[in-house]
């Protein structure tokens, strides 16, 4: 139940390499409703290998957008929202599922069953990860999904 007291989130900052916009940990945990008693610091591992994870799987994307001219994500001329363009919030979206993702595990841990009922579901988890592969694709300029032949 609702107590009216207001939820006390880490406010930290993940530094990027430069080309990908800083993210919060505050962000991340509100956006993701993730629980303000899970550990501090698996939090904030977990969002930072999810950031380093989808960073490698970009390497191409931020280097064909930087041979194009542009110095940052943030740079990227496209549709934007409250000063955040539409790169930015993909890059976004798909750290925040893969950090989540990864915290799967955490939430049957806590003891919070009750209050985040499926919340450690492997199939929570695998959703996650689809949503973070799929937006990374449309960020690499693929469809959803491609057959090859073998």
């Amino acid at each position: 139940m609702f107590s009216g007291t207001p939820v006390d989130y880490q406010d930290a900052v993940l530094a990027n390499d430069g080309f990908w916009p800083d993210l919060n940990l505050k962000d991340f945990q509100e956006q993701r409703k993730i629980t303000a008693d899970m550990d501090a610091g698996t939090v904030a591992q977990a969002l930072l290998t999810a950031a380093g994870e989808v960073n490698t799987d970009l390497v191409s994307v931020a280097q064909r957008h930087q041979t194009n001219g542009h110095a940052t994500a943030s740079a990227v001329p496209g549709v934007s929202l409250d000063g955040k363009n539409l790169l930015s919030a993909q890059y976004q979206k798909a750290v925040f599922a893969r950090a989540k993702a990864d915290l799967m595990g955490e939430f049957a841990t806590i003891g919070r069953r009750e209050s985040h009922p499926g919340q450690e579901g492997d199939d929570t988890r695998k959703g996650l990860l689809a949503e973070a592969a799929i937006v990374i694709r449309t960020m690499k300029g693929l469809k959803r999904a491609t057959v090859k032949m073998v």
